[in-house]
C-alpha cells in the first residue's frame, strides 16, 4: 500500500488546530516545563577525553562521577516526567475508551512503567543504529506506529507491539526515513537561533538571569514543538496504516 505522506501531514495539523489549548496544557506542563528546568537547574556533563588519553580518561570518570551525584536523580525525575507527559497524549488521541484529559493522566500513571519499557527498546537500538545514521533513521522510521500501537490495542506487550509496528510499516520504511525526520528537524530549527545566540554571547547570559531565562525558554519551546509534532504524527499515521487509507 502507498502511503499518502502529505494525508498524513494534513491529519496531524488538524488536530494540532482543533486541540490546541489541550495540546498547549498537556505539553506545556509534562514536556516544556522539565525540558525548561533541565536547561536552567542541570549542568551540561563533561565532554569525553580524547582518545586515548589516559590521564584525561582518569579526569573525566571523576567528573562525570561528581555530575552524576549532583544531578543524576533530577534528570531521571524530569526524564520521567516528559514520558508521561508523551505518554499522556498518545492517550488521549489513541485509546478506544476516548478518556478526558484527567483520564488519560490517570492511565498514564498506570501504563508508565510499561511504556518505559517500550521507550527503552525503540530508544536503544535506535540510537546504536543512528551511529551509522541509515540504519538509526530506517528503524526510526519502521517502530513510528509503535506508542500509538501499545496504547490502541492494549493489551499488547511491548515486543508485540514492536512486531505489529514492523507489519504496519511494511513496504514503507524508506518514507517513513523522511518522515520520521520532519518533527525532529522541525523542533531543532525553532530551538536552533536561542542555542546559537547563547553560543555567541559567550556566557553573557548568566550575567543576565531574564535573557538566560529566555534563551532556555526559547529552546524548550522548539523541543516542546518537535515533540508534540512527533506524536501527531504518528497518531495520524497509525490511523491510516491501521484502516488501510
Amino acid at each position: 500500500m502507498k502511503l499518502d505522506v502529505a494525508g498524513v501531514l494534513r491529519d496531524a495539523w488538524a488536530m494540532a488546530k482543533r486541540d490546541v489549548e489541550v495540546l498547549v496544557g498537556v505539553a506545556g506542563l509534562f514536556l516544556f516545563v522539565p525540558d525548561l528546568a533541565q536547561a536552567m537547574y542541570v549542568a551540561l556533563p563533561p565532554d569525553l577525553p580524547d582518545f586515548g588519553d589516559e590521564a584525561a580518561a582518569d579526569l573525566w570518570l571523576k567528573q562525570i562521577g561528581i555530575w552524576s551525584q549532583h544531578y543524576e536523580l533530577l534528570v531521571i525525575v524530569l526524564g520521567l516526567l516528559s514520558l508521561f507527559g508523551t505518554l499522556a497524549l498518545f492517550l488521549l488521541y489513541a485509546d478506544r475508551a476516548r478518556p478526558t484529559v484527567a483520564g488519560a493522566l490517570a492511565r498514564g500513571g498506570a501504563l508508565l512503567p510499561h511504556y518505559l519499557l517500550l521507550a527503552l527498546i525503540v530508544t536503544v537500538p535506535v540510537s546504536i543504529g543512528a551511529v551509522l545514521v541509515f540504519p538509526g533513521l530506517y528503524l526510526k522510521g519502521r517502530l513510528m506506529p509503535v506508542a500509538p500501537v501499545f496504547v490502541a490495542e492494549r493489551p499488547i506487550g511491548v515486543f508485540a507491539a514492536w512486531h505489529r509496528s514492523f507489519a504496519l510499516t511494511r513496504g514503507n520504511g524508506l518514507v517513513l526515513m523522511g518522515l520520521a525526520f520532519v518533527p525532529l528537524l522541525g523542533g531543532r530549527l525553532i530551538a536552533l537561533p536561542f542555542a546559537l545566540l547563547g553560543k555567541a554571547l559567550d556566557g553573557a547570559p548568566m550575567a543576565n538571569p531574564v535573557m538566560a531565562a529566555l534563551l532556555d525558554a526559547g529552546m524548550a519551546g522548539g523541543h516542546t514543538i518537535g515533540t508534540v509534532a512527533a506524536v501527531l504524527i504518528e497518531i495520524a499515521l497509525y490511523r491510516r496504516l491501521s484502516n488501510g487509507i
